[in-house]
């Protein structure tokens, strides 16, 4: 069931972060600027930076998405998990939890921890230690990542079936962070598949889940079309690269799901950066802010900077313009050139 967008506990609070709005201006206004940058001094403690946007009240939240901060492929589907319980995702170890991950769980006063990854990923002491702590562990955990992605996928108890359902590459995994913040806004699952073959596990879900408008995300290259017929897919979002594809995500969620045409964030395009879009879904899901992604070397990139280019009647001083991620993932440089664009 598609929730309403900025209902999120905490959201509230989060006034002038952005707003749907129908009449827009004939040109951006002058004022508008790529400078809320949301980061901390590495992944953990940008994803703690996100979470206390989403929940700014000491308290506020019941349960926390954990996922491995360095295998983040494990946690490609979190971003639906943490929608359906209006929560933050968070960064750990293998092994240990980061302090400042377990400081912002015990801030958040969650009581329910939703770990995706199996104990290689996040190891069983850490469960066994939240265990301690009194709060309810629930690992989500397949025998690969399309398993897992599966198991996430199946986790709504509600009977529902979801309106719509994402089907994305597991081994290019930018189109389905470039869809996580949709994911988080409206309950859509996200199911991984080989490029070239679609994998049991992926087959079965979309079965059980009996979700017929099922979207393709990425090209033929990462989705072959093959593999679109055998998932039955109803339609293909694309691009000639990630930054293409986010951008007509950034689209169809704009046109489709009522997303802020007014508000935009930025994140790194690479894979090492991969962690602060995941990290940003709750939060741009909770406002209703698309996810663009720089280009692989820092820079804004062509297919970004066109989208900019072409949309900037829409941003106004209403809007915000959102960087997740530090100065290596985001530079200052690229920062400036996209507000530039659309002065």
């Amino acid at each position: 069931m598609k929730k309403t967008l900025a209902t999120a506990a905490g959201v509230a609070l989060l006034v002038g972060l952005g707003s749907a709005v129908t009449a827009l201006p004939a040109q951006a206004a002058t004022g508008f600027a790529f400078d809320d940058r949301i980061s901390g001094t590495d992944r953990f403690a940008t994803a703690v930076a996100a979470s206390k946007l989403l929940e700014p009240v000491d308290g506020s939240a019941t349960d926390v998405v954990v996922v491995n901060g360095y295998a983040t492929v494990d946690g490609l589907t979190a971003s639906y998990l943490a929608g359906l319980k209006s929560a933050p995702i968070l960064y750990t170890d293998t092994n240990a939890v980061p302090a400042v991950t377990s400081a912002e769980i015990d801030r958040l006063g969650a009581k329910d921890v939703w770990i995706v990854g199996g104990t290689n990923r996040v190891s069983q002491a850490q469960e066994d230690a939240w265990k301690a702590d009194g709060k309810t562990v629930h690992r989500l955990a397949g025998a690969d990542r399309y398993a897992t992605a599966a198991l996430v996928a199946e986790a709504d108890d509600s009977g529902d079936a979801p309106e719509q359902v994402f089907i994305a590459s597991g081994t290019s995994t930018a189109d389905a962070l470039a869809a996580g913040p949709v994911a988080w806004a409206r309950n859509y699952p996200i199911l991984l598949t080989e490029a070239g073959s679609l994998p049991t596990a992926t087959k079965d879900a979309l079965t059980e889940l009996g979700t017929t408008n099922r979207v393709v995300l990425g090209s033929s290259t990462s989705v072959s079309d093959a593999v679109y017929s055998q998932a039955g897919g109803t339609e293909r979002i694309a691009g000639t690269n990630r930054q293409e594809t986010a951008s007509k995500i950034a689209d169809d969620a704009i046109a489709n799901e009522n997303f802020d045409s007014q508000s935009v964030a930025l994140v790194g395009g690479t894979d090492a950066t991969a962690a602060d879009a995941l990290a940003a879904a709750p939060v741009a899901g909770s406002q209703g802010v698309p996810l663009l992604f720089t280009d692989f070397n820092g820079s804004l990139g062509t297919s970004t900077s066109a989208y900019l280019s072409a949309k900037k009647a829409n941003y106004t001083t209403s809007g915000t313009g959102w960087i997740f991620g530090g100065l290596p993932s985001v530079p200052q440089a690229t920062a400036d050139a996209a507000t530039a664009l659309v002065q």
